[in-house]
């Protein structure tokens, strides 16, 4: 094949670009701000459990397949923190832990990713879907809420996702230059 012909190709099964969530948090009132919060955190987390899942089935690398396990395992326990600071702070809310439409065709484009390009399309779909969750985490502690647990929560999951981000900075660098 072409170079033309195959960079077509890669571009028609590319993953779709991540959007940045929908909601904005700085102009609601406080209940708002934590219902849209934990609302779009929880679906975020459902996503990226989701990703880690697949991911721990398809990818041809077993330390990416391992990785893979335990962020998903990770991603269920930030759940379950996230009900322990709503139950801690006295909310009533309840996460949401349903993928939106959008994100579902998402993950739905990563599970079908072609075998020889799975591992870097995880990888940078997770980089995305950690970096919509950072902005949110970060957007959400410089409002101020008076909920310090949903406060430490958001803080805790800042630390938790700069760490893995930076993790496979030099990753995505050399699998970049080695594919072309």
């Amino acid at each position: 094949m072409t170079t033309q012909l195959l960079s077509a190709r890669r571009q028609r099964y590319a993953l779709p670009l991540r959007r940045a969530p929908r909601s904005t948090l700085s102009g609601a009132s406080v209940p708002n701000i934590v219902d849209i919060f934990v609302g779009l955190v929880s679906r975020l987390n459902a996503v990226a459990i989701q990703a880690h899942r697949t991911a721990a089935l398809r990818s041809g690398c077993a330390d990416i397949r391992a990785y893979a396990r335990h962020m998903g395992e990770s991603h269920v326990w930030m759940n379950e923190a996230l009900l322990t600071a709503l139950e801690k702070a006295g909310s009533s809310l309840t996460p949401d832990y349903l993928p939106s439409p959008e994100q579902q065709d998402e993950i739905d484009a990563l599970q079908l990713s072609e075998a020889g390009h799975f591992d870097i399309d995880y990888i940078q779909f997770q980089n995305r879907l950690y970096l919509d969750m950072l902005s949110l985490c970060e957007r959400f502690l410089r409002t101020r809420t008076p909920m310090a647990n949903l406060n430490i929560y958001a803080l805790t999951l800042c630390d938790y996702l700069k760490y893995h981000l930076s993790q496979f900075a030099p990753t995505l660098s050399t699998a970049r230059a080695s594919a072309a």
